[in-house]
C-alpha cells in the first residue's frame, strides 16, 4: 500500500499544475518512503528515519515558504523573482541529496537495506528533478553540474562500503542528469531509465549475495560468471564503450559540444576517476595471483535479473546503429 502511495505521489507531482499540489505530493512521497524503510528490529534504522525526516521537513518548509512568496503581489522586480526561483532550486537539490547538499545522504545510506537504497537512488529523485526542470537557471545549473562532478568522483575514492560508492556514483550522475534536463525532457527520461536499470541490476546482485563491503567480494571469486556480470555493469555505469551506459552519455556529449565545451570536458575527466574506483572494486576478479576462499557458497540467480546485463553486452550493436543514423 505504501509503495503504491509512493508511486502515486510521483505521478501526482508530474501531472500537477500548482506548486501547492506539488508540495502535497512531496509530503506524501516522504511519508510513504519513511513507512517503507521502518524496521523496529534495528536501532540504526530508527536513526536513519529521524535524519531523513528532519532533512525532508526542513526542505519542505523552505519549499512551501518560497512558493507562498511567489503568490504575493509585491513581487514586481525580476531580481527578486529570480532570487525566489534560485532558492526553490536549492531546496529541491537539498531534498534529493545533490551536491553541495549531499552530506546527509552519505551519512544515512548505511542504515538501510539494499532495496531501500535502490528506491532512494532512483524513485526518490524523480519528483525533485521534475520540479527543477520547470525553471532552469543556466548559471546555477552549470555550477551544480561542476560540483556534482567534483564531489561525486573524488568522494568515492577512499570508500570501502559499496552503498556509499553507489551513492557517490549517483551524485556524479546528477551532472549528466541535469545536462540532459537542460537539453530536453525526452533525453532526461531516457538517461534516467538506463541509469535506473543498471543500478537495479547491481543492487540485485549485492542484495542476494548480502555483500556490503569491498572485501566481501573476495568471497565470490570462485563464481567467475557472477563477478564478470558485476564487472560489466560497473563499466556500463561508468560510461565505458561499448556498454549500455555509454550510449546515453555519448548522446548528451554530442549535444553539449555545441554550446558548453569546457563543461563536457570536466564531466568526461570526472568519469575517468569514477572508472578508476569501479575497476578497483573488481581487483579480486582481475588479479590472477590472489587468494581464493574455497568454502564460499554457490549462488544461483534468477535469469530475469541477468536480463539487463545481457542488454549491456549487445549495446555495441545499438551504438553502431545510432552512429550510422547520425
Amino acid at each position: 500500500m505504501f509503495f503504491f502511495l509512493l508511486m502515486f505521489s510521483i505521478f501526482f507531482i508530474s501531472s500537477s499544475n500548482s506548486w501547492i499540489n506539488c508540495w502535497i505530493g512531496l509530503e506524501i512521497n516522504t511519508l510513504s518512503f519513511l513507512t517503507l524503510v521502518f524496521n523496529k528490529k534495528f536501532l540504526i534504522n530508527s536513526e536513519f528515519i529521524v535524519k531523513y525526516y528532519l532533512i525532508q521537513s526542513i526542505s519542505s518548509i523552505n519549499f512551501l515558504f518560497f512558493i507562498l512568496l511567489m503568490n504575493y503581489n509585491f513581487i514586481n522586480t525580476n531580481l527578486f523573482y529570480n532570487f525566489i526561483l534560485i532558492n526553490l532550486n536549492m531546496t529541491l537539490l537539498m531534498k534529493m541529496g545533490s551536491a553541495p547538499f549531499h552530506f546527509w545522504l552519505i551519512s544515512i545510506i548505511e542504515g538501510i537495506s539494499w532495496y531501500n537504497t535502490l528506491i532512494i537512488l532512483t524513485l526518490q529523485k524523480i519528483p525533485p528533478m521534475i520540479l527543477i526542470s520547470y525553471y532552469l537557471n543556466m548559471k546555477i545549473l552549470i555550477l551544480i553540474i561542476i560540483l556534482n562532478c567534483f564531489f561525486g568522483s573524488l568522494g568515492g575514492l577512499n570508500q570501502l562500503n559499496l552503498q556509499k560508492i553507489l551513492t557517490y556514483s549517483s551524485i556524479y550522475n546528477f551532472s549528466w542528469i541535469f545536462s540532459a534536463i537542460s537539453i530536453n525532457e525526452s533525453l532526461f527520461y531516457f538517461f534516467f531509465l538506463i541509469y535506473s536499470l543498471i543500478i537495479y541490476n547491481l543492487i540485485s546482485f549485492f542484495s542476494e549475495m548480502k555483500i556490503f563491503f569491498i572485501n566481501q567480494l573476495y568471497l565470490m571469486k570462485s563464481q567467475k560468471y557472477i563477478m564478470f556480470m558485476i564487472f560489466m555493469n560497473f563499466l556500463s555505469l561508468g560510461g565505458l564503450p561499448p556498454f549500455l551506459g555509454f550510449i546515453t552519455k555519448w548522446i548528451i556529449s554530442m549535444y553539449m559540444l555545441q554550446s558548453m565545451n569546457m563543461i563536457i570536458l570536466i564531466m568526461i575527466l570526472s568519469s575517468l576517476v569514477n572508472l578508476y574506483y569501479y575497476i578497483q572494486l573488481m581487483y579480486p576478479f582481475i588479479m590472477i595471483q590472489k587468494f581464493e576462499i574455497k568454502w564460499s557458497l554457490k549462488m544461483k540467480l534468477n535469469p530475469f535479473k541477468l536480463t539487463f546485463s545481457y542488454i549491456s553486452l549487445f549495446s555495441l550493436i545499438l551504438s553502431s546503429m545510432l552512429m550510422y543514423i547520425y
